[in-house]
């Protein structure tokens, strides 16, 4: 898998008409945590579209907007912004695959990412 920095990601998420994932509930934590141990891939770190670009320490999901409300899934202690430099939020792993939680990384470090496709849109008709 390629690993880019946090801007290229989201723009490669773009180009595919998908962005960085958002977890909105608990469940979609679970849910994207089990298949990457299914699928035997979790041993490393995955951008997901979580920063604070905007607003120093309050950590949003830059693909809508919504603060990051889920605290029970950042890693003990984070987001530090250690050295001043964090501003994007990854999903990480232990080495022995436990997840660990939410980590703010420096934007310009490169990771592996999961692009999120956007929820299928239905129309309904009702014809007289």
């Amino acid at each position: 898998m390629l690993e880019r920095n946090w801007f290229d990601a989201y723009q490669t998420c773009r180009l595919i008409g998908s962005e960085l994932i958002t977890i909105d509930t608990i469940e979609e934590w679970n849910l994207v945590n089990q298949y990457l141990r299914d699928m035997k891939i979790e041993n490393q770190p995955y951008w997901t579209s979580g920063t604070d670009l905007a607003n120093e320490g309050k950590h949003v999901w830059f693909s809508n907007g919504v603060s990051i409300t889920l605290n029970d899934i950042w890693y003990p202690g984070e987001p530090t912004n250690s050295g001043a430099v964090e501003h994007c939020d990854e999903l990480s792993f232990t080495y022995d695959g436990s997840p660990t939680g939410l980590n703010d990384r420096d934007c310009t470090h490169t990771a592996r990412y999961i692009c999120e496709a956007p929820q299928p849109k239905t129309a309904t008709f009702v014809i007289w």
